[in-house]
């Protein structure tokens, strides 16, 4: 029996803290897993702050000795248009969350600290919860998310592999437009997305414009469609926000398919919403299960 992070399914904590990080020079990525690891099993439900500590794939490989099935973000997705989804792989990553920022702003505090000497901070942004579950257009977030009796089914991999319990997450920042956005009229930015504002109800098929982001982020599995589960979330002020986009899944294929779908890459269809929301970064994680992060501590990997 494996132990997911309970971080990755505890809906609801409104402050949130996201940071990334780069390996340092010479530095060793035993060491650098084992402070991670240990930050990862300290801070749990129970201190008060959700924490999820999630890997670069290559490394992970590095360190376990053997091929996991999963690839680093290394190559920016360009379409025909010239629209590109940025890489920009980080090593680490860590998601902090709890129900007052002064308390993600503290463990994040602990995070750098601990981590110097070991890795360099490539990014940091906080983000906070918008009337429960929408993005800052207004339009429901994660409306064909899973409900969490099925997400880990979705997000973690199965009991066979070796990665049990663990998941793969890709983190993406976009930047909103939304003064562009708001623009439009209510009727329009529905076609944008796909669906009705207000309900989030998906149009009927003959309705569906080819390039709304239902219709580019759809990808068809018999009678219904491949899923993620999501866990995005706003950041930024009134003049400068966006999404942190969060999606977990035990199959990265289809996360990929989403992208490039999303850029046009087979048909040249792009995304409506990526002319109102850039992409500026993009990584994949693997999210280790509890029991490889206490062999990440207990263990001389390398």
């Amino acid at each position: 029996m494996t132990t997911p992070q309970s971080g990755i399914f505890a809906i609801g904590p409104p402050a949130q803290v996201f940071l990334e990080f780069r390996l340092t020079e010479g530095a060793a990525v035993a060491d650098l897993l084992r402070r991670a690891a240990v930050l990862a099993l300290e801070n749990t439900t129970t201190a008060a702050i959700n924490l999820v500590v999630g890997v670069r794939p290559s490394l992970m490989v590095g360190v376990m000795g053997c091929p996991l099935g999963v690839v680093d973000f290394s190559n920016s997705i360009v379409g025909p248009s010239g629209f590109t989804i940025p890489a920009t792989q980080a090593d680490v990553w860590f998601w902090i969350a709890s129900n007052a920022p002064d308390r993600t702003f503290e463990a994040a505090r602990r995070v750098i600290r601990s981590l110097i000497g070991y890795a360099q901070v490539t990014f940091c942004e906080t983000g906070w919860i918008y009337h429960g579950n929408q993005d800052l257009t207004g339009f429901i977030d994660g409306t064909e998310n899973p409900p969490l009796s099925a997400a880990p089914a979705i997000a973690l991999f199965p009991a066979q592999s070796i990665l049990a319990g663990s998941s793969l997450v890709l983190v993406q920042r976009w930047r909103h437009n939304l003064e562009a956005f708001e623009n439009l009229s209510s009727s329009k930015q529905e076609l944008v997305f796909g669906r009705t504002k207000v309900d989030s109800i998906e149009f009927d098929d003959d309705q569906m414009p080819p390039n709304s982001h239902v219709a580019r982020t759809s990808i068809p599995d018999g009678d219904s469609t491949l899923q993620i589960f999501r866990r995005s979330i706003p950041w930024g002020t009134p003049v400068d926000n966006g999404l942190v986009f969060i999606a977990f899944t035990n199959d990265q294929p289809r996360i990929t398919q989403m992208l490039e779908n999303m850029a046009g890459v087979s048909d040249g269809i792009r995304d409506a919403l990526t002319h109102y929301s850039t992409p500026e970064t993009g990584s994949y994680f693997l999210t280790p299960s509890m029991e490889l992060l206490r062999s990440f501590v207990e263990i001389d990997l390398l």
